[in-house]
């Protein structure tokens, strides 16, 4: 009998021992009472509640170890593992240093029977992604993707920009650009697409070119800056890489001879490009003259523009919250050719946008490109001497990004044995930016 009450006895220790925490059992009063009662009957041995609570013991030690090892760790020492282990980058930090942008267009164009959409057309002139990447404080990676009329087309940006200044600790603000970019020649250029010009088309000489090359651009000065950038470039379109010709220049100046006039005055020299076409466009004319074998073109232009009531957004022209913008360009060119006449003429135009409230806003545009003596090219798929464009139109912002344009072209061409042709142009689009 004594020796079954000592077998329940333990029985029973060793169930309130595992049904209450070990934790509580050694710090419960009452527990230590029932155990000496136990062992004073003579039902359990001292011995073995020493035994007992040695195995809780070590058991809680094995539970808590095992607890440890398998808890989660944060996120980030887990992210930073797998990437010591792996090698691979940390997508958030990546994250935090790309940024993308981009805009859109898309409309109803209308044309007469010489021009482009003489049954009109539902278009999309205009798409692009912008993807930029800042992997330090001086360097930015811009990749810019075109899109335009809903199909990948190229990668018309894609370079380097470097803080030169930041890196050697200069003196004076110096950036480089290396890579393919926009050519900085004028002022057109810089906003010339439907999202960002004040009308839905362009100047009918619109200068505007993408090149591989370098860039360096700065500013001399700190009151009145005297802004500044050159470029070397490939200078031959329609390839990646150069075609065994002289390599081109690119200057340009830039002064705000006081708060509301800017002015700026660029300069091109393509070098030799054998026979191959000009990254350097005019009008859209970068072929050949003719069927020369070795020509070069020379282009210089001047541009001035007057902010009435200055905002402090200024360009792209149909953004800006000045309360009115115009501007002047005038340029020339000379495309030399070594076995013919040179093709030499000129170029300009002027242009005007006045909000009339945030919202609405009109514009206007005369422009020409025309050719010196009885020369003649073809632009468009139309020959003449010289082409005129008058543009009108205006917009509405529906939001700061987005507006509502039209516009329309009265286009003019003019030289001997030239006939007028049915090209004017009427413009519906909805554009935006982000």
């Amino acid at each position: 009998m004594k020796n079954f009450l000592k077998r329940s006895g333990s029985v029973v220790l060793a169930a309130i021992l595992f049904c209450v925490s070990p934790a509580a059992v050694f710090a419960d009063e009452e527990s230590e009472v029932i155990l000496k009662v136990l062992i004073k009957k003579g039902i359990i041995s001292a011995q073995e509640v020493e035994e007992m609570k040695a195995e809780i013991r070590k058991e809680k030690s094995s539970t808590e170890a095992m607890v440890k090892e398998e808890a989660p760790k944060p996120l980030e020492e887990r992210v930073t593992a797998l990437e010591e282990k792996s090698g691979r980058v940390d997508l958030e930090r990546i994250a935090s240093k790309l940024k993308l942008k981009g805009r859109w267009a898309a409309g109803y164009y209308d044309s007469g029977k010489a021009g482009s959409f003489p049954s009109g057309s539902f278009e999309v002139p205009e798409a692009k992604l912008q993807f930029t990447f800042d992997p330090d404080d001086i360097n930015r990676v811009v990749l810019r993707m075109n899109l335009n009329n809903g199909t990948f087309n190229s990668i018309d940006f894609s370079y380097i920009d470097t803080d030169l200044e930041k890196l050697f600790g200069l003196p004076v603000a110096l950036n480089s650009r290396l890579g393919r970019f926009k050519l900085n020649f004028g002022e057109e250029t810089l906003a010339d697409n439907p999202v960002e010009a004040s009308l839905p088309s362009n100047s009918v000489g619109k200068v505007s070119g993408n090149d591989e090359g370098l860039q360096l651009s700065g500013k001399l000065g700190k009151k009145k800056p005297l802004g500044y950038s050159v470029s070397i470039t490939n200078g031959t379109t329609g390839t990646g890489s150069d075609t065994s010709t002289e390599k081109s220049f690119t200057g340009k100046l830039s002064y705000n001879v006081f708060e509301p006039i800017y002015v700026s005055a660029s300069y091109y020299d393509s070098g030799s490009m054998k026979s191959s076409a000009s990254e350097l466009s005019l009008g859209g004319l970068t072929a050949r003259p003719g069927s020369a074998l070795r020509w070069s073109r020379e282009a210089w232009e001047v541009d001035a523009r007057y902010d009435y009531q200055k905002g402090k957004t200024l360009n792209p022209p149909a953004f800006s919250d000045s309360k009115g913008i115009f501007r002047l360009a005038y340029g020339n060119f000379d495309d030399s050719v070594s076995e013919a006449d040179e093709r030499t003429g000129a170029y300009g135009y002027v242009d005007g946008l006045y909000n009339l409230s945030n919202k609405f806003y009109v514009a206007s545009r005369a422009s020409f490109i025309a050719f010196n003596d009885d020369i003649t090219a073809s632009l468009s798929g139309i020959s003449a001497n010289e082409f005129q464009r008058f543009s009108l139109g205006g917009g509405y912002r529906l939001t700061g990004n987005t507006i509502f344009k039209v516009g329309y072209d009265w286009n003019k061409e003019l030289g001997a044995n030239t006939q007028e042709a049915d090209n004017n142009l009427m413009s519906m689009i909805l554009v935006s930016q982000f």
